[in-house]
């Protein structure tokens, strides 16, 4: 049985050390010494000394007992002033090999089983036991599309209830701004931690503010896009037309569309959408619904016939006929061409 140890020392410790650093500073040398990982010749000496040390200061009883009388009299006794000794009698068997030594301390003589296994230990004394969190407290914040493609700062506010020690509710307006960068999708959280309702045992849960659009009066979203619906009457639908968008940032865009149009119709502008986070914009989708006259004269339905049923190689007759209904149509005093508006506005 080796004499003369100093445990502290053997541990790399001093004598203040707690239990939690008395086992880590045995965790680390035991698997830095033991012989499946160190082959030094001494490696094994020194695990035997390590565990004894151990050993010793991780119980309670022989690390008092060695505090106050020293390693002799933990091993030998003290005398107890009746010719007798007393004490714990503390014997370390140092025949068993390191091996059996790991196994003892560890449960596994696999000093990578014993790894896992001791980090878990370690993990779970070290975390200390966190007050419970409080609930999510969660709104909407309602932006117009202006504010979300150009971005801006949007100020908020809300009210959390503060519980005292004296069981009573107090209550605080707490004012936020969020930062609203531009094209943000719709359903962005922003999140605010510990602003949410204090109570004595409980942590402050975060506030959340959801992005919800505004209804706009000409544009829908989808994602990135833009959605715009107009509505043709049926002469522009088959003649062609050109139709004028506003944009978000204050442009006006003038879109002809020279085919026929039939029902479900939709064009895409590319790059006219709302921004990207990642950059570049999504698209502007317009989607076109047709608008049939409620009635036609019979002079109205003489006409479109004549018009679906002109020949594609008219007579001279027909021609000098063609000729003169197209110059009353156009006379610049007389004519009703000039009735025509020449783009589709605003719906």
């Amino acid at each position: 049985m080796v004499k003369g140890l100093d445990y502290y020392d053997v541990l790399g410790l001093t004598r203040d050390a707690n239990d939690l650093t008395i086992r880590r500073a045995f965790r680390k040398l035991a698997l830095h010494f033991h012989p499946d990982i160190n082959k030094d010749e001494s490696a094994s000496q020194e695990f035997n000394r390590m565990c004894e040390a151990y050993d010793v200061l991780s119980d309670p009883r022989r690390k008092g007992f060695y505090d106050l009388y020293g390693e002799d009299a933990l091993k030998d006794g003290v005398p107890d002033g009746e010719g007798g000794l007393k004490g714990s009698l503390y014997h370390f068997d140092s025949e068993l090999t390191p091996q059996q030594v790991f196994s003892r301390f560890f449960g596994t003589a696999n000093p990578y089983e014993a790894l896992d296994a001791i980090s878990s230990q370690f993990e779970a004394m070290t975390m200390a036991e966190q007050p419970k969190m409080g609930k999510n407290k969660v709104y909407t914040v309602e932006l117009t599309l202006e504010e979300i493609y150009h971005g801006c700062l949007k100020k908020v506010s809300h009210k959390r209830k503060v519980l005292l020690e004296n069981g009573e509710y107090t209550e605080e307006n707490r004012f936020l701004t969020i930062d609203v960068k531009p094209g943000l999708p719709t359903g962005t959280r922003f999140v605010f931690e510990r602003e949410g309702n204090i109570t004595p045992k409980k942590q402050p849960g975060p506030v959340v503010f959801i992005l919800k659009p505004l209804q706009h009066s000409l544009f829908q979203r989808r994602g990135p896009d833009l959605v715009r619906k107009v509505t043709l009457p049926l002469y522009q639908a088959l003649c062609g037309a050109a139709v004028e968008i506003p944009t978000l940032d204050k442009r006006v865009l003038n879109v002809p569309i020279a085919d026929i149009v039939k029902p479900g119709f939709r064009t895409v502008i590319v790059g006219e959408g709302m921004p990207k986070p990642g950059g570049g914009k999504g698209d502007l989708i317009l989607e076109v619904d047709l608008k049939f006259p409620m009635e036609l004269t019979e002079q109205q339905k003489m006409l479109l016939k004549s018009a679906f049923f002109l020949p594609a190689m008219p007579t001279e007759k027909q021609n000098s006929s063609l000729l003169a209904f197209e110059k009353a149509f156009k006379h610049p005093l007389e004519g009703w061409s000039k009735k025509m508006p020449k783009n589709v506005l605003e719906d």
